[in-house]
C-alpha cells in the first residue's frame, strides 16, 4: 500500500515541490516542537520550527510510502521506463492518498489528468488533496519577512534607535504591500482555476508523445463511459456541483496558517515570560519618560 501518490506537471519549479511536501507533512509536529523550544529565546523558537521541518520527516514519517513519478520509473533504461509506465495504474490504486503539487498547467498536462483520472476510480474525492505551490511561496515569504521584522524591531528597542518608528512603519508598509499584492495574485489565480476547470477537457490537454496522447485519451474513455463523464467527475471534485466555493480550501488550511503566525509564537511566549520575570522580580518600568526634579522643564506661567 502506497500512503500518497504525488501527481505534478514536470514544467513546475522543484524546489517548490519539495517545500511543499516538507510544510504538507511536517508543519504540526515541528509546530509542537517550535512551541516547546521558544521559551528559551525568539530566534531559537524560529530556527527549531526550519529545523523541524526538514528533520521530522527523517522520523515520523520514516514509514511512509510516497511514490513520485521521476524518483520510482527508471529515466535512462527506455525497457524500466516502459514497464514503469504501464504499472503506473496499478500505483494510483494501492495509494491512499493523491497528493497533487498544483501548477497553472496542471491540467493541460495529460499525463496528470490520466494519474487523476485512474485515482478517482477507485477513491473517494476526500483522499485528493490539492497543494498550490504559489500559495506555499506566499506562505513562505511572509513567514521570513514577518522574522525579519520582529528581528529588526527587537534589535532596534534593544539598542533605543531614534529611527525606530520609522523603521517599523516601513516593515509594516512592505508587508502590507506583499500581502495585498499577493493576495490579489491568489485570488486571481483561484479564478483562473475555476474557469479553467469549468471548461475543462480531455481533448485539450497536451502529451509530448502522439502516440500515448491517443492511448491516454482512450484509457479515459473507456474508464468513465466517455470524456465528458470524466469533465464532469472533475468540476465536481473542485466547484462542488458546477459552483464555484468562495474561497479555495487551501487558503485557510492549517498548514498555512502555522507557516505565517510561526514567527509570532516564540514572540508572544517571550514577551508573557519576561512580563512574568518582571513581576517576579518586582522590576517596574514607567509608560511614560521620567525626569529628575533638575532636568524638568519650568512650566510657562
Amino acid at each position: 500500500s502506497i500512503d500518497f501518490f504525488l501527481s505534478h506537471s514536470w514544467s513546475a519549479d522543484g524546489f517548490w515541490k519539495q517545500a511543499a511536501i516538507y510544510i504538507c507533512f511536517s508543519t504540526a509536529p515541528a509546530y509542537k516542537l517550535m512551541m516547546l523550544s521558544s521559551i528559551l529565546v525568539l530566534l531559537v523558537g524560529c530556527v527549531s520550527f526550519l529545523i523541524g521541518l526538514l528533520v521530522n520527516p527523517l522520523f515520523k514519517h520514516r514509514n511512509t510510502m510516497v511514490f513520485l513519478d521521476i524518483c520510482c520509473i527508471p529515466q535512462k533504461d527506455p525497457v524500466a521506463k516502459l514497464y514503469g509506465i504501464s504499472k503506473l495504474a496499478e500505483y494510483l490504486r494501492a495509494s491512499d492518498k493523491l497528493l497533487i503539487l498544483w501548477s497553472p498547467d496542471y491540467l493541460d498536462r495529460l499525463w496528470c489528468v490520466y494519474e487523476l483520472a485512474v485515482f478517482l476510480r477507485t477513491h473517494d474525492k476526500k483522499d485528493v488533496v490539492l497543494v498550490n505551490l504559489n500559495h506555499i511561496k506566499l506562505c513562505v515569504s511572509l513567514m521570513f519577512l514577518q522574522l525579519f521584522s520582529i528581528l529588526t524591531l527587537c534589535l532596534q528597542l534593544h539598542y533605543e534607535s531614534t529611527h525606530n518608528p520609522y523603521i517599523g512603519y516601513l516593515l509594516g508598509l512592505v508587508t502590507s504591500i506583499l500581502i495585498g499584492r499577493e493576495a490579489f495574485t491568489c485570488s486571481k489565480e483561484w479564478r483562473k482555476f475555476c474557469s479553467r476547470v469549468r471548461r475543462f477537457s480531455v481533448r485539450e490537454a497536451k502529451c509530448t508523445s502522439l502516440a500515448d496522447y491517443y492511448t491516454l485519451k482512450q484509457l479515459i474513455t473507456d474508464m468513465y463511459r466517455s470524456e465528458a463523464e470524466f469533465a464532469a467527475v472533475v468540476r465536481c471534485l473542485w466547484l462542488g456541483g458546477g459552483k464555484a466555493k468562495s474561497f479555495p480550501t487551501w487558503l485557510f488550511s492549517w498548514a498555512s496558517l502555522r507557516i505565517m503566525c510561526a514567527p509570532y509564537i516564540p514572540l508572544i511566549v517571550a514577551c508573557a515570560v519576561d512580563y512574568i520575570v518582571c513581576i517576579a522580580t518586582e522590576e517596574s518600568f514607567p509608560m511614560v519618560p521620567t525626569y529628575s526634579q533638575s532636568q524638568a522643564s519650568p512650566v510657562p506661567a
